[in-house]
């Protein structure tokens, strides 16, 4: 029997302010659209390859499992300079991974990203 096929769908992340990390995103993806989908100010961002990612308001007081998505990885060339210049946050952490080096940063909202500054399919996705 073959199974029903699976698509992806959306991530969301929970955060303080849902206008500025709209605006957040945007500088992040170069571009996108946000609509408000909900009364209670729940929107939904959309990149312009299709990557949705719900954006709602924390839960209570910041609960771990309410607050935040872990560690959102991007790839690009020029990491550190898009980080600092067009973001203005902080690298806290550099790696080196086999194709280049990977820099961390915290944003507004304090969730941590990384951003792989080569532009292949490294290893650790393309299998």
């Amino acid at each position: 029997m073959m199974a029903k096929p699976v698509f992806f769908d959306h991530i969301e992340v929970h955060v303080n302010d849902i206008s500025k990390y709209s605006n957040f995103l945007k500088k992040i993806f170069g571009s996108g659209r946000c609509k408000v989908i909900a009364p209670d100010g729940t929107s939904m961002f959309k990149t312009k390859d299709g990557l949705n990612i719900e954006i709602k308001k924390i839960c209570g007081k910041g609960r771990v499992t309410s607050a935040g998505f872990c560690n959102p990885g991007l790839r690009m060339k020029g990491a550190k300079n898009f980080i600092e210049k067009t973001l203005k946050c902080k690298v806290s952490k550099i790696t080196d991974n086999p194709d280049g080096k990977c820099y961390f940063l915290k944003d507004h909202e304090g969730i941590t990203w990384h951003i792989k500054d080569y532009l292949v399919k490294d290893k650790f996705v393309d299998w």
